[in-house]
């Protein structure tokens, strides 16, 4: 197929539609005309300061208008655009930075502090660059893009603990976009929901797939992006059609939307990646709202241009251990390997690599790890052939789809975050209080979290005090995204060793629930309480909880939350607003709240507790 540039697309779209709505936020709406205006300023005062084809240039903003529109700008002067998160803790903010060393940054007008502050202590002489309402430029510069171009930078973790960037091809982008357009059947007339942060790659599906064909881009709140209640009401208030989202937050939306009776009659689709999708996730949808909705499930690393298989999820695979993850997109191609190099059999277990010409250009300044994971073709050995080797497992199924079995090395996914467990052990050891560490992935109903298994420096007892197991949550939600913060901490008098004097991970004992001692408070008291705390303890690798621990002391994280309230709305059928839990995050509390929504809902509290 002959290359266009995914830019390119986009303005054909803005020559077409200039009157309809290109993104809309809480606060107001920008048209196909006012992005082509805001995003011609952006490339007009990039290319004034210098910038052009092939310049790394971060964008700091928190309004998805003024996403898009940079984003856009920047493609349109050859530039390769970074989107952050200013979520982010500033010591990832400024690690990212300094990565990238850029002399430009596109900043909001007015710009956020805290994106200033963090430029000025990385990059202090980079130039920061304004899109706002008040853009006036028009006109385009004369790059002409080629396939080949790097296009972007998104960061993962890497395994010293500091963020990795993946470099993205701009020909590699367009080809999926249509992809799912089509696929979906994405109309003019559909609105697109933007719930993932800007600094994840899934970001470019957001944008594209509606701003490709005329679409809108709808972007909630803040705060209700991780909010079960608010965003179910918000999905059918805004009347949304697509939704891209990972497995653990549409568990989250599906059970909030049933409990508040929300009919999501406007929802088509929802294409899921990131984590597992669990068979009853999938029938929790099914069951309450029929066939109307549909489920996509993808597959494929950040390396590859978002995903590369796909699989529309039925009935049928309700009944299979795990959902697949399909087949192979157009002009993409899965290799399984086995142990001795061969391709292996059908059904056999092998390592999966992904043969495809819409792949990403590799790390940034991290050439060895680049030729790593993109090697020559394991059956032919030609290097012209190039394949990426993703580290998981899977095997096809009788029918030719893909079934995923996870990893094989120290990289797992937490809540569609990729997370280097090596890179949390890293950070764990800068610790002064911590001698060494090991990390582990522990999945127990369905949820994956994190284990970190601790060689203190002196002596603790058998378990961490609360204050020195908050000072490290501390640290390393300072360095690491939340994803990446151990649920549980295990204490070790010392590592076990392998004869080479490695970790010996095999040997490391199975976590335990358990309770710091100094953290066994008043237990539970009423029905609603004891129910909540149940619910909490079936996320929280705690054995006892009191009724006034804080949630997030207590190893809760903001992924973990979204679960919390998920399982709240199922086990009550009443939705509790986000914003009332991060007042007083607390099982007291949380009840108290559940027991309020109740009585709005005019719903018989003994009926939930009759035996």
């Amino acid at each position: 197929m002959t290359f266009e540039a995914i830019h390119d697309l986009v303005e054909r779209t803005i020559e077409r539609f200039p009157g309809r709505v290109a993104v809309e936020t809480d606060t107001d709406r920008l048209d196909y005309a006012g992005l082509d205006a805001r995003a011609a300023h952006v490339a007009a005062e990039l290319t004034a300061a210098g910038a052009g084809a092939g310049s790394l240039v971060p964008v700091l903003v928190e309004d998805r208008r003024d996403l898009a529109a940079a984003v856009l700008g920047i493609m349109r002067t050859g530039g390769v655009f970074v989107p952050m998160d200013l979520t982010a803790t500033p010591v990832r903010l400024r690690s990212m930075l300094l990565d990238l060393d850029p002399r430009w940054a596109v900043v909001a007008d007015p710009a956020d502090p805290a994106a200033l502050r963090a430029l000025s202590e990385a990059v202090p002489g980079a130039q920061a660059v304004t899109v706002g309402p008040s853009a006036s430029a028009s006109g385009r510069p004369g790059h002409r893009a080629a396939a080949d171009d790097p296009a972007y930078v998104f960061f993962t973790s890497g395994t010293t603990g500091r963020p990795k960037g993946i470099v993205g091809r701009l020909g590699s982008i367009a080809p999926y976009i249509r992809w799912e357009t089509e696929q979906l059947g994405v109309a003019p007339d559909w609105r697109v929901a933007q719930l993932v942060s800007p600094s994840f790659d899934a970001v470019l599906r957001d944008l594209f797939v509606p701003l490709a064909v005329g679409g809108t881009l709808v972007a909630p709140p803040r705060r209700t992006r991780l909010d079960p209640a608010a965003l179910a009401r918000w999905t059918d208030e805004q009347r949304i059609d697509l939704i891209h989202t990972v497995p653990s937050l549409f568990r989250g939306l599906v059970s909030a939307a049933i409990a508040g009776d929300h009919a999501l009659a406007s929802l088509r689709w929802v294409a899921l990646s990131g984590e597992r999708l669990a068979p009853q996730d999938a029938e929790r949808l099914f069951g309450h709202y029929g066939d109307r909705i549909r489920l996509l499930n993808l597959y494929g690393p950040s390396e590859t241009t978002m995903t590369k298989t796909f699989h529309e999820v039925t009935r049928a695979d309700l009944t299979l251990p795990s959902i697949p993850v399909g087949r192979p997109m157009p002009g993409a191609e899965v290799l399984l390997v086995d142990e001795s190099g061969r391709l292996a059999e059908p059904g056999a277990v092998g390592e999966i690599h992904l043969r495809t010409p819409d792949r990403t250009l590799g790390y940034h300044r991290r050439p060895q790890e680049t030729a790593r994971v993109f090697v020559p073709h394991p059956v032919t050995g030609d290097p012209a052939d190039v394949v990426y080797r993703t580290g998981d497992f899977g095997r096809l199924l009788p029918d030719g789809c893909l079934e995923f079995l996870g990893r094989k090395d120290h990289q797992v996914k937490i809540g569609g975050v990729r997370v280097e467990l090596e890179g949390v052990e890293s950070v764990l050891r800068a610790h002064p209080d911590i001698a060494d560490a090991a990390v582990v992935a522990h999945e127990e109903g369905g949820t994956a979290r994190l284990c970190a298994y601790l060689e203190p420096r002196g002596t603790v007892g058998d378990t961490l005090s609360a204050d020195l197991e908050q000072r490290l949550r501390s640290h390393l939600r300072e360095r690491l995204p939340d994803a990446a913060v151990p649920a549980l901490f295990v204490v070790l008098p010392e590592m076990p060793r392998t004869l080479s004097g490695k970790t010996d991970r095999k040997a490391l004992p199975a976590p335990v629930r358990r309770v710091a001692a100094d953290r066994d408070g008043t237990p539970p008291l009423t029905a609603t309480e004891r129910a909540v705390a149940d619910l909490w303890l079936a996320i929280l690798p705690a054995s006892g909880v009191g009724r006034d621990d804080d949630f997030f002391a207590s190893g809760g994280t903001s992924l973990l939350v979204v679960e919390l309230l998920g399982r709240i709305g199922q086990s009550f059928g009443v939705s509790v607003p986000l914003r009332d839990f991060l007042l007083s995050p607390t099982v007291s509390a949380l009840a108290a709240a559940v027991e309020k929504e109740l009585l709005t809902a005019d719903a018989p509290l003994d009926d939930l507790f009759a035996s």
